[in-house]
Parts: structure tokens; C-alpha cells; sequence
């Protein structure tokens, strides 16, 4: 059953806090590659906002097929509401994952350090996803990962991979050690990365935009790694410089 909602309701005035302030339980996806995801991978959908066109459509019975509850929106409201610049007249609250902390006994992770940019973020939890990590862990001051910026830069991979929060390096490290493993930076001046081979379990510290890791972090590694650069470029962006780190050690 389809409720319809008008746009002053006490739904829509709750959804629209919940859209600025997270629940810790919940995430808010909208878009409909992402709510076919949802679908496909058997996310919990506690709840699904549609236009009226869409509730109409054979293409989205699947996506209430699963939902929980089912709720119809003017796609004037629902466009008002949609976290994104480009709303496809779908929005979904799902049921946030929650993952058992990494046990460092294989594997490659990473440690993000005050990486506050959602999309840069979510586009390392995309990169870290796709090429085989094991974790990713955030520091206390990094930005949320369930936050729309970061999921639509994720392509939905916050649901695919274990993100840890609140993650200081001291107990990253600890973890880490108490496995036997190696822990390094991503920074200038250290080993190139062609001849780079640590050995697994693995945890990569990298550091924020712009400013990199902070030096009292650096020391708790084993050693830094550096990716060759031409030009005159210093430094890349953390998303770019997590893939090609990860790719390189796929190999």
C-alpha cells in the first residue's frame, strides 16, 4: 500500500530533519541507480518516497516490492527534499550496515586522517572496494561516510566494504601489530612505490587534502611510500592516490 503525503505533513517535516541530521541507524539514498543497488544487494529499505509517476511504474516494482514502507511525494516536494542537485524522483531510507571490526589478520586497510570531504571519501571506499581492501578506517575528525556526498561518491560501495569510525591511529596500530603486520605512509621522500612490498596484513595511513598526515602520525609507521610524480606536481588527491597504491598492490 502507497501512502501519499502532502507537503507540510509531520512525515515529510521529519524526513526533511533526517535529511540534515543523520540517524546513526539509517541512510538517505536517492537516486535510482543507487535504490536498484538497495535492491540488489539486499539492503534493508525501511522506507521509499516516490513521485507519482514512479509509483505508477512497472520499473520500480521491484524497489516496493522490498520496502517497508512506501510513500508518495509531489515531485516538486520530493525534489525540494533530495540531498542531491539532480533528483530522479526517488528517495530511500535504508537500514545502515553494520560491520564487525577488521580482525588485521589479512589483508590490506586503510587509515583516513581528517579526510573531510564526503566525495573524497566515498570515492576511496569506491577505489578500496573495487581493488580488494580489506577495511577502511576513519579518524575521529574524518566526515561521515553514510552522508549523501559520500555514498553517491561511493557509488553505493558504503555497502559493500566494513568502514570503521572514530578510529584513532594509536588503536589502528595496536590492532595491526597484534597480528604481526606492517604499517605505512603515503608521503614524500620514501620508498618508491615500483620496488614498494610490504608485507600482509597491511594497514595504509593516508593523510587529509591538502595538509597529508600529520608528523606525529607518520611515526607510527614502518616506513613511507612514495608515488613517483612528473612535472613539478607535489602531491595528488588522497581518492586518486588510495586507488593507485591499492592497484599497486595488487599486483
Amino acid at each position: 500500500m502507497i501512502e501519499q503525503l502532502g507537503r507540510h505533513g509531520a512525515r515529510v517535516k521529519d524526513l526533511r530533519r533526517r535529511i540534515k541530521h543523520r540517524r546513526e541507524d539509517e541512510v538517505i539514498v536517492d537516486g535510482r541507480r543507487l535504490v536498484n543497488d538497495l535492491v540488489r544487494w539486499e539492503v534493508p529499505i525501511r522506507e521509499l518516497y516516490l513521485t507519482p509517476e514512479l509509483a505508477a511504474d512497472s520499473v520500480t516494482a521491484g524497489w516496493r516490492a522490498v520496502a517497508l514502507n512506501i510513500f508518495e511525494l509531489e515531485p516538486s516536494v520530493l525534489a525540494d527534499l533530495a540531498p542531491t542537485r539532480s533528483p530522479q524522483g526517488v528517495l530511500a531510507v535504508a537500514e545502515a550496515p553494520r560491520w564487525p571490526k577488521w580482525s588485521a589478520e589479512r589483508g590490506v586497510a586503510l587509515w583516513l586522517d581528517r579526510v573531510q570531504d564526503p566525495g573524497n571519501l566515498g570515492a576511496i571506499v569506491r577505489s578500496a572496494a573495487g581493488l580488494g581492501a580489506a577495511s577502511v578506517l576513519l579518524s575521529p575528525a574524518c566526515a561521515d561516510p553514510f552522508a549523501p556526498a559520500a555514498v553517491r561518491g561511493s557509488a553505493g560501495a558504503v555497502f559493500r566494504l566494513p568502514v570503521e569510525r572514530e578510529v584513532t591511529v594509536e588503536h589502528a596500530v595496536e590492532r595491526l601489530r597484534a597480528a604481526g603486520g606492517e604499517v605505512w605512509a603515503s608521503g614524500a621522500e620514501g620508498t618508491p612505490m615500483s620496488i614498494w612490498r610490504p608485507a600482509e596484513p597491511c594497514l595504509l595511513l593516508l593523510g587529509a587534502e591538502g595538509s597529508g598526515l600529520a608528523p606525529e602520525t607518520a611515526e607510527f609507521a614502518d616506513g613511507t611510500v612514495t608515488i613517483p610524480m612528473n612535472r613539478g606536481i607535489e602531491s595528488l588527491n588522497v581518492a586518486v592516490a588510495a586507488g593507485i597504491l591499492l592497484q599497486h598492490l595488487r599486483r
